[in-house]
């Protein structure tokens, strides 16, 4: 029981943080953006249609990342802890294994990534269910956050 309100407080602490810095950053408008559910992006990695106009990168394992995106080339992309894919194949096989749940059991989000005005500039794939986003519309540039929180699989998930 105790276990259950320790693991339950937690999340519940994990939540108000993450729904705090999306609410500080709605308010000072400072170009924040963020991630909407796209259903039809899993059909398109099943059938093996991921769009051809976007650069692909992935951050954490190379065997097990913690997600994958894909940032419209019009964007500069942002990021540090990001590495460049650079095959279709490396493609399908990082999204493949983005759980380590076991091979080809595929637990993802797919949602795309959109700016300050709802306009869409990439797509997502993670088993965490979000992160932080920000487009910067005078410099098109593109920053998105890890999404791995240390000491936790994921706040976002009810694991």
């Amino acid at each position: 029981m105790k276990s259950f309100i320790r693991k339950t407080g937690r999340k519940a602490a994990g939540l108000t943080i993450y729904l705090c810095i999306f609410i500080f950053a709605g308010c000072i408008g400072a170009g924040w953006s963020g991630l909407r559910h796209n259903q039809d992006l899993m059909v398109s990695y099943k059938e093996g249609t991921l769009p051809d106009n976007l650069n692909y990168y992935y951050c954490g394992r190379s065997s097990i990342p913690y997600a994958v995106i894909g940032i419209d080339r019009a964007y500069t992309f942002k990021g540090k802890t990001w590495f460049k894919i650079e095959s279709r194949e490396d493609l399908y096989y990082k999204i493949r294994n983005l759980s380590d749940l076991e091979p080809g059991h595929i637990v993802a989000y797919g949602k795309d990534i959109v700016g300050p005005e709802g306009q869409k500039v990439g797509i997502w794939f993670s088993y965490y269910s979000g992160t932080g986003v920000r487009v910067d519309e005078g410099n098109k540039i593109v920053e998105v956050f890890n999404p791995y929180k240390p000491g936790s699989r994921s706040m976002f998930r009810d694991d």
